[in-house]
């Protein structure tokens, strides 16, 4: 089998490290367009090292993908859509939590500790986000053809270069039949992971979007993590996001605690 490689753009956008034994892949905004922050809230989203994403869920809590443990170390910045606007806020991490069934890119969370809570009435461009309830996807929540809105500073194409500016792109979920067929991800697509896209490409997360949100916006959900895809907006081969509905009892276990 052919081994998968997961692009960190903070890294360099050509180095890379190995996550497992399938299709090639990077973890990828194409065919989007800017956010325009007087219509749409992305008050929710951190910026983690300028080469990964995360989501604000609680105020002492950011969920991000393990694929970007690498970066952990770095700064997270969070109130602004420019990747390095003079107007970001700093927050500190005190501790990161890799989920332990982590493996062959299932199970891609990562939640970081913050060493302080967010004051979020000091804050007011900063805010969290609900997580999707552990049963939403057995529910019918999560159907194929329910669009989802994914964020990043991700590259606007496949070895792209950077934006400076945060970006959208509205993609439909794709059922794990579809996703699996061998023109797609031939099996590889299991419960802990979601699929969005669509069957003739065109949209897309890219490189240094990982670890970002994937949204329903209708309920401001969190229901997808940024994980993997074979190159980006390619036909077939969907955006992969690990599904936090399945991963829903990790991370409130760990919160909880």
């Amino acid at each position: 089998m052919k081994m998968i490689f997961l692009t960190l753009a903070a890294l360099t956008m050509t180095s890379t490290y190995a996550a497992l034994p399938t299709q090639k892949i990077t973890p990828r905004i194409v065919g989007g367009i800017e956010v325009n922050p007087k219509t749409t809230d992305t008050s929710f989203i951190v910026s983690i090292g300028g080469g990964c994403a995360g989501t604000i869920i609680d105020a002492k809590w950011i969920l991000t993908a393990a694929h970007c443990k690498p970066l952990f170390k770095s700064q997270v910045t969070a109130g602004s859509i420019a990747l390095r606007g003079s107007d970001r806020v700093v927050l500190k991490v005190a501790k990161s939590y890799v989920h332990p069934k982590y493996a062959n890119s299932s199970n891609d969370f990562a939640l970081l500790e913050l060493a302080t809570p967010i004051d979020f009435a000091a804050n007011p461009k900063i805010s969290k986000i609900d997580i999707a309830d552990s049963n939403l996807e057995s529910s019918g929540g999560l159907e194929a053809g329910l669009i989802v809105t994914v964020y990043g500073w991700g590259v606007t194409r496949e070895n792209g270069s950077q934006p400076a500016i945060l970006r959208e792109v509205d993609v439909p979920l794709v059922s794990r039949a579809d996703a699996n067929v061998k023109e797609a991800y031939d099996g590889d697509i299991n419960e802990t992971m979601l699929a969005a896209g669509y069957k003739q490409g065109g949209k897309d997360s890219c490189q240094g979007d990982s670890g970002g949100p994937l949204i329903n916006r209708e309920t401001r959900t969190l229901v997808g993590v940024v994980s993997f895809g074979e190159g980006c907006a390619r036909a077939n081969k969907y955006g992969i996001y690990s599904n936090v509905s399945n991963g829903n009892e990790w991370i409130t276990g760990v919160m909880n605690k």
